[in-house]
Order: structure tokens, then C-alpha cells, then sequence
């Protein structure tokens, strides 16, 4: 009889051990690349809206990332850095999530690469700097959210919280909307 009780609570603190592991590997953190000088933030709670849907990335002419503000399920969120000037935005298709982030930073970050599952790359400002590249630990997680610094002229520092996809099934490469197809 003691041995059957070992053994179910083995059993259940084993059975504990595995799903507590599961929950941790959902989550995965990339970084914080830059030098992290300034104010911190972070999109931590915002991102419980939705997916993100699309984002805005300000730039100093020739050099380093200024601001970042991110929409999550169409609504925008708060801007981080310094939104003065022109910006560039980027929409996401129905499905697409961004997969990877890779750049450069020494004391502000200088590059943003945003890769997506539908195959898509999008550039901001100069590759000027020590190289990063930030993915999830576990394969199929997208990005949820994005944290780090800003000293009011710059984005200073970067990091990348990665979680399993909201949407209910990512579509595959080969079913990227074609442009100018109203049929989607």
C-alpha cells in the first residue's frame, strides 16, 4: 500500500513538473539589445487586445530608429521615442504575425528587420552597429510584444517577447494575398 502511494505521488508531482514546463517554454524573451539608457516601456498588457496588426517606425534620416508604436487587433497603442517627422507603417495581412526581428545597436538601436510568416522583410533606418537577432525559443510562437528604452530622441534599447499565435491557424507561404486580388 506505501509503495502504490509513492508511486501515484510521483506520478502526480511528475505530471505537475511536465505541464509547469509547458507553460514556461510558451513564453520566450529576446534581449534587451542596445544600450538601455532612459526611460523604460513596454506594450505588456496591450498586446491582451489582439495580435499585433500593424506597426510605425520613425527614423533619423541616415541613422537610428526615433519611435515605435504598434497596433494591436486595430487598435493603436501609445507611441515609444521621439514621433517627430515622417513615419513609415506597415499593415499586416489577416494571419500574418512577425516571426523574427534581427538590427543593429550600439547606443541607440540603428536597424529594425521584420520578418513575417508570409515571407515578408521590412527595413528601417542603417546597418550601423553590432548586429542582433531575435526569434522565439519555441518553433510556431510569434511576437506578442515589444519592450525597452527611450531617452525622448531615440529608441535605446529593445527587447522581444514571443508567445504562441492568438490567430486560430496560421496560413502557409503559399497562400499569401496576392496585391490588387479583391478576392483575397
Amino acid at each position: 500500500m506505501l509503495l502504490l502511494q509513492i508511486l501515484i505521488g510521483t506520478f502526480v508531482l511528475l505530471a505537475n513538473s511536465v505541464s509547469e514546463t509547458a507553460a514556461q517554454t510558451r513564453f520566450s524573451y529576446s534581449g534587451e539589445f542596445g544600450s538601455a539608457v532612459g526611460t523604460s516601456f513596454s506594450y505588456s498588457g496591450d498586446h491582451f487586445w489582439g495580435p499585433i496588426t500593424a506597426f510605425r517606425v520613425w527614423e533619423h534620416p541616415s541613422a537610428y530608429i526615433k519611435a515605435l508604436q504598434f497596433q494591436f487587433a486595430g487598435t493603436w497603442s501609445k507611441t515609444y521615442g521621439y514621433e517627430q517627422g515622417k513615419h513609415h507603417e506597415v499593415t499586416l495581412f489577416h494571419g500574418e504575425e512577425i516571426t523574427q526581428i534581427s538590427g543593429k545597436h550600439s547606443t541607440y538601436i540603428y536597424q529594425l528587420i521584420f520578418f513575417t510568416n508570409y515571407g515578408r522583410t521590412f527595413f528601417f533606418g542603417q546597418p550601423a552597429g553590432e548586429s542582433f537577432n531575435a526569434v522565439p525559443l519555441e518553433q510556431g510562437n510569434v511576437l506578442a510584444f515589444i519592450s525597452g528604452h527611450h531617452n525622448g530622441a531615440s529608441i535605446t534599447g529593445i527587447g522581444m517577447h514571443w508567445d504562441q499565435s492568438t490567430l486560430p491557424a496560421l496560413k502557409s507561404y503559399a497562400q499569401i494575398p496576392e496585391m490588387g486580388n479583391s478576392s483575397g
